[in-house]
């Protein structure tokens, strides 16, 4: 005789059939159901799906909650899962669907530094209710979707779970997801010098991720943004632009690039959500912000969506012509012939050949300056062979409770002869001229041998009481004053002079030492496309401009956690 179904059994029933439907249903609505379906009170309805999970006749994601503070509740045989998770969070919990969806995008891979963008996270916990990323990575950690991992290079990225012991394919997602990281800001300070002469921002005070260091963003009120400047284009109101003499009579410019993918919704969102938390984050009247993006491509769904926002966005072709996607691609390219050890000259031409005929070189003459550091790769690698060679690695170490970090165009560790050599390049036109400086002006030759590379000494103590001996060399396109080359006379003098290479190479002596070695194509691409006049002004401005970046890296490694 079958026995009679108690009420409880009833509701598990129907629970169970109605999760079948939907595979899974967030608490509210479940409650509502059952209150409409039943005839009861809402709290009697919480007991029916507590006893209803406690009889495990539907499963409950708690601890863990999505949007308000509630549960989904699950259908028994429904792996939940990450599908399941993004499904719900878009409603609910809009920052964790754009974590996922970015990452499906990305073929299950995010850094975390992008991570930080797309769910408009702030880098350090605030009185606000937004929620840290940290926050994010450990619920879907917990539910066992994703995991973090690191490169060689300490750098963080968040992958799906479902790799953690495929080590070679990870390896394999995250070089290839960092070259996309340089890609997407590799022609970032020509486009904020291309702003700056169409008087939409002041391009001399912008805030910039570097192509050296994609994992490091500009941070601009506890946010993470691509850049960041001021704008005096004010328009006609009060406060002519001429009058806009201080920051906080000037509007906040910032910038969204994606170049190495889709710019999607999903970026827009979290671009709008960012802008959203800064102006609410300003104690006084909402500050005027002028939100910029720059993209490759772009749906037109998304640019409606853009414009409907009031955001101005420019088509990366919109500035530097439809030849900037090749150069991209190429760029793209050259990032991956470097890390394979392939022949990169080749690439290197077609991409300089490439700016030039599209009569791009003064716009694009920071990507020429990068072109010109790879370009040197080859140079360096037939010298040391079997040598371990780092390229734009940043050292940081605590100095006086502050962290204090310098960046290195190269670092070669050789073993024979048994040297460090820290590599400093300066891609410039014949007609430009390195100052001598001093410990306090960047990008000149006392800043490199009288700062930077007494701290790399320190930095690499150990290695160098171990036998290692520390080496530098300053090699430019352009060339040095008469007090520069006398300081490179006396260096050449110094414990500081390598086994196979000077200290200092300017333009000529650069082209013999090339020539010494057989890189005919090398010479060539110098005199072609380093050849032209460069106004020591502009020279001026640039290093100005590097410097500022370059000073505000140990503020924000500071804040990121690695």
């Amino acid at each position: 005789m079958k026995e009679k179904q108690t009420v409880q059994e009833r509701y598990n029933a129907f629970l169970s059939k109605l999760l079948e439907e939907k595979l899974f249903e967030p608490a509210m609505e479940v409650n509502a159901i059952l209150v409409k379906t039943f005839n009861v009170t809402s709290q009697y309805a919480r007991k029916i799906l507590e006893r209803a999970v406690a009889q495990k006749a539907i499963k409950s994601s708690a601890p863990y909650t999505f949007g308000k503070g509630q549960y989904v509740y699950i259908y028994n045989e429904y792996d939940f899962g990450k599908d399941g998770v993004k499904k719900i969070a878009e409603k609910s919990r809009p920052p964790i669907y754009r974590l996922l969806e970015l990452m499906d995008q990305n073929k299950g891979i995010i850094s975390y530094y992008e991570a930080l963008k797309i769910t408009s996270a702030p880098l350090e916990e605030s009185s606000t209710k937004v929620v840290s990323l940290d926050d994010i990575l450990t619920l879907l950690m917990k539910l066992d979707i994703v995991h973090k991992v690191t490169d060689r290079n300490d750098l963080v990225y968040i992958v799906y779970k479902i790799y953690k012991d495929k080590e070679a394919v990870v390896d394999a997602m995250m070089a290839d997801h960092f070259v996309a990281m340089v890609a997407d800001c590799s022609v970032l300070p020509d486009i904020l010098r291309w702003l700056g002469n169409a008087n939409i921002i002041d391009s001399g005070n912008a805030i910039y991720r570097n192509k050296k260091t994609p994992h490091i963003g500009a941070k601009h009120n506890n946010l993470i943004w691509d850049a960041f400047a001021y704008s005096r284009a004010t328009g006609i109101n009060p406060i002519l632009g001429a009058k806009a003499d201080t920051v906080d009579k000037k509007t906040l410019a910032v910038l969204d690039v994606v170049l190495a993918s889709e710019y999607s919704a999903v970026h827009l969102d979290a671009f709008i959500g960012r802008i959203q938390i800064n102006r609410k984050s300003v104690n006084e009247e909402d500050r005027k912000i002028l939100p910029i993006i720059i993209y490759r491509v772009c749906s037109t769904h998304t640019i409606n969506k853009i414009r409907k926002n009031g955001i101005i966005a420019f088509d990366i072709s919109a500035i530097f012509g439809t030849r900037i996607y090749e150069v991209l691609n190429r760029f793209r390219e050259l990032s991956v012939l470097l890390k394979e050890d392939d022949a990169i000259e080749k690439t290197i031409e077609n991409i300089l050949k490439t700016i030039n005929n599209a009569g791009q070189d003064e716009a694009l003459k920071e990507l020429r300056g990068t072109l010109f550091e790879f370009l040197m790769y080859p140079l360096l690698k037939t010298l040391y062979p079997n040598a371990s060679i780092d390229r734009g690695k940043i050292l940081s170490a605590d100095n006086k409770g502050k962290k204090e970090s310098y960046e290195y165009d190269y670092i070669i560790e050789s073993s024979n002869p048994p040297e460090l050599i820290f590599v400093e390049l300066k891609g410039y036109n014949a007609k430009a001229t390195i100052n001598l400086g001093d410990t306090e002006k960047k990008a000149t030759l006392r800043w490199f041998f009288r700062r930077t590379l007494p701290f790399a000494e320190k930095y690499y103590k150990t290695a160098i009481e171990k036998g290692k001996q520390a080496k530098a060399v300053f090699i430019t396109s352009a060339n040095f004053f008469d007090d520069g080359k006398e300081f490179i006379a006396k260096m050449n003098g110094s414990k500081y002079k390598s086994k196979l290479l000077e200290t200092g190479y300017e333009r000529g002596a650069l082209l013999e030492l090339l020539k010494e070695y057989g890189f005919e194509t090398e010479i060539r691409i110098i005199d072609k496309f380093y050849s032209g006049s460069q106004d020591e002004d502009d020279l001026d401005k640039e290093e100005k401009q590097e410097n500022k970046v370059r000073n505000i890296l140990s503020d924000l490694e500071a804040d990121l956690p690695f």
